[in-house]
């Protein structure tokens, strides 16, 4: 391969790997969306004492007691949560992956 080859393949492959991080980022971030939604809802549940609790399936409401919703909400946090954690590390190996592509493409041009 010749050196030009080389730099259009580094080129491509940091292409990608830009591609990729802004996804894991979108990812992120809707999941943080989702996650202070939930936490809000907790609160609210938390604050309220008594009354009647619905949650939305679909297009209806369904009437459910407090602490199963409770238990559901904290549930879906919890996953939440690991899936935050997971994108965290995908997002770090991703930018490693970056830096030593420049690395590389450095090389290439020095």
């Amino acid at each position: 391969m010749t050196a030009q080859e080389d730099a259009q393949n580094i080129m491509m492959e940091m292409q990608q790997v830009q591609g990729q991080l802004q996804q894991v980022n979108a990812q992120k971030e809707q999941t943080n969306q989702e996650l202070q939604g939930i936490e809000k809802s907790l609160d609210e549940l938390e604050k309220e004492d008594g009354g009647d609790v619905y949650k939305s399936v679909g297009n209806i409401l369904v009437s459910k007691s407090r602490d199963q919703l409770i238990d559901e909400l904290e549930e879906k946090k919890e996953d939440l949560e690991v899936r935050q954690k997971s994108l965290d590390k995908k997002e770090e190996r991703l930018q490693e992956k970056m830096e030593e592509t420049q690395q590389k493409f450095s090389g290439l041009q020095g």
